[in-house]
């Protein structure tokens, strides 16, 4: 008998009752106002960077203008004032139409130095065994250096107060010397993560 009260009571009581009912007065108002809440936080949340470091790119141009590849190998050193950096900023590249090069965090100043290495030969006068005069060629690699200052401001750059802060910059002067750059332009002085437009022109000389 009682196995059949109990059978009742679950049909016809708790069976007919919401779950709604079984919590306190107004708790499911504020279950439902926690879940919109954590929907929210989920839908709004920004994804930090893994890698928020910014560079400047620079492309060759000939003094025609149009796009120019430099058949050279380019290495660019960078002067760091912390000595465990790497200095070598682009190590013996060839056929260089573009390049990134890094820029420094909070500095208002960057020095680069460009240097290009090439195969050359000479033609010297020298006397064989018989003592004759006669012409050989001499090879070896030749190198043409500049420097590059870039002159900018800095700023700090927030995607979210739980990502680490990255920093911008805006490029107000560039010098250089003009042994194997012809010049360098300033086209985008806005660095940041946009990598769709090159900050710099670079003009090389010809050698040829």
């Amino acid at each position: 008998m009682r196995i059949k009260i109990v059978s009742y009571i679950k049909e016809k009581v708790v069976g007919n009752i919401s779950p709604s009912t079984l919590l306190p007065p107004h708790s499911t108002r504020f279950l439902f106002g926690g879940i919109c809440l954590l929907l929210f936080l989920s839908c709004s949340s920004i994804d930090c960077p893994m890698d928020n470091t910014v560079s400047t790119i620079y492309e060759l141009y000939k003094s025609n203008g149009t796009a120019d590849t430099l058949k050279d190998t380019l290495t660019v050193i960078t002067y760091r004032h912390v000595p465990e950096e790497d200095p070598v900023a682009l190590n013996r590249n060839v056929n260089t139409t573009s390049m990134n090069l890094p820029i420094s965090y909070q500095g208002e100043e960057d020095v680069l130095y460009f240097v290009r290495s090439f195969p050359d030969s000479v033609k010297t006068i020298e006397k064989n065994e018989d003592g004759e005069e006669v012409e050989r060629m001499v090879h070896f690699i030749g190198f043409i250096t500049d420097t590059v200052t870039v002159t900018k401001t800095n700023r700090k750059h927030f995607e979210s107060i739980d990502c680490t802060p990255s920093f911008f910059h805006t490029l107000t002067h560039v010098s250089y010397t003009t042994n194997g750059i012809d010049s360098i332009v300033i086209s985008n002085p806005e660095v940041n993560y946009d990598q769709t437009k090159a900050h710099f022109h670079l003009y090389f000389k010809s050698r040829d």
